[in-house]
């Protein structure tokens, strides 16, 4: 039995379509792969600042509002970015000699806090903003 061309077709389609597919879920793989390192990396920094007599640099300092910046930016509902955002900006604050800014610093902090906090979602929250246990 011969088969007509257009029916020869439809596997190669359905393989081309299944390797944009593969590619596809392997691009997303390493760019989440690429932002988790780059979390690591800053959460580990971060962790250490104002540990024993350990004080980043400027330039470490820098870096890691950078590395916040562009996780915030692929992903700016996520938990743990938004905590270690306010943990960034807590130490901002600390250092900063100008009262404006560390006033700054302290507001976006706590937003960075509110938001990680309402993207947990094991809490349901009302339109007073207070947390509720789920039914």
């Amino acid at each position: 039995m011969r088969t007509t061309p257009a029916l020869q077709q439809v596997p190669r389609a359905a393989a081309a379509l299944a390797l944009l597919l593969a590619l596809a879920m392997v691009e997303q793989g390493f760019s989440l792969f690429q932002r988790d390192l780059a979390f690591t990396a800053a959460e580990t920094e971060v962790s250490f600042w104002g540990q024993g007599d350990y004080q980043p640099t400027v330039e470490k300092r820098e870096w890691v509002g950078q590395q916040l910046g562009e996780l915030l930016a692929e992903s700016p509902g996520n938990p743990e970015y938004q905590l270690l955002a306010a943990s960034y900006y807590a130490w901002q604050a600390w250092w900063t000699d100008d009262p404006e800014l560390e006033q700054q610093y302290t507001q976006k902090g706590q937003q960075a806090r509110e938001l990680a906090r309402q993207s947990r979602p094991a809490y349901v929250y009302n339109e007073a903003g207070e947390t509720e246990q789920p039914d």
